[in-house]
């Protein structure tokens, strides 16, 4: 009876091990993309989303390629003070969001806000 205890505790370990072996790497593979992947995936998702047409996705991987690089280059300067590069990274937002909806109609516009609404709803910490 004890040797069936240790076999399933070993199990249960070995298994929470490669359970969080996979999740470090999903999270290092999203962290890791370059700056034209990223622009790329940006498009793809927003073009879903909004259903755009292929003057809209070309103005939108230019532009998202231009601010992923210079946040690129932002966070490899590493200065450490946290709080400003946090005031630049809002600012970055700010300023991609007015340039992404300046490419994007009435309908879609009111469609991106909705979305960029719960997306931030979900990156607030939970309050208990």
């Amino acid at each position: 009876m004890k040797n069936l205890m240790l076999v399933l505790v070993a199990i249960f370990l070995s298994a929470s091990v490669t359970i969080a072996q996979e999740r470090g790497n999903r999270q290092g593979t999203v962290q890791n993309r370059t700056p034209e992947e990223r622009a790329k995936a940006e498009v793809e998702r927003l073009g879903t989303l909004l259903n755009l047409d292929q003057t809209q996705r070309d103005s939108i991987y230019k532009y998202s390629l231009k601010q992923t690089t210079e946040l690129q280059a932002l966070f490899q300067q590493g200065d450490g003070d946290r709080d400003k590069r946090m005031e630049q990274i809002k600012s970055y937002r700010d300023k991609y969001d007015t340039k992404i909806k300046s490419f994007l109609t009435g309908d879609q516009i009111k469609k991106y806000e909705e979305v960029q609404k719960e997306r931030s709803q979900r990156r607030q910490p939970r309050k208990e």
